[in-house]
């Protein structure tokens, strides 16, 4: 991989799930904000190449906070945040693109004052500018 699609993929995430979702949505958490909300966590970039196409298979993760002690909160939004993901491709800047959008994994976790769920999206991704 010469570069790397994971600042075009987050900018496009941080943007799709800020106009689609009702609970805010950050790249870090302002201290003091209460749940609910949407982190966006980790990404990684793994690189792959054929004779004729290159590009990346990639891993984002979101989080989900809520102060609702049961799951049906964070269940909602995690609803919300996939089907807002996996509602239409995402576009990407710098001659990106999602060819495959999938849900890798989810998991809720039920800690003492919250509930914390955590869903990773697998994209693969093209560059369109190398071959």
């Amino acid at each position: 991989m010469k570069r790397s699609p994971v600042s075009p993929l987050n900018k496009a995430l941080f943007e799709r799930l800020k106009s689609q979702m009702f609970a805010p949505i950050y790249d870090y958490v302002p201290v003091g904000k209460k749940a609910p909300y949407v982190v966006l966590t980790e990404t990684t970039a793994e690189s792959w190449n054929t004779k004729t196409v290159s590009g990346a298979e990639v891993m984002a993760t979101i989080k989900v906070y809520s102060e609702y002690q049961g799951d049906k909160e964070v269940s909602e939004i995690c609803a919300g945040a996939i089907s807002a993901i996996r509602s239409q491709p995402l576009t990407l800047t710098d001659g990106w693109q999602v060819v495959l959008a999938s849900v890798d994994s989810h998991s809720v976790e039920r800690l003492e004052s919250c509930r914390e769920a955590t869903v990773t999206f697998k994209f693969t991704i093209i560059d369109t500018e190398e071959g």
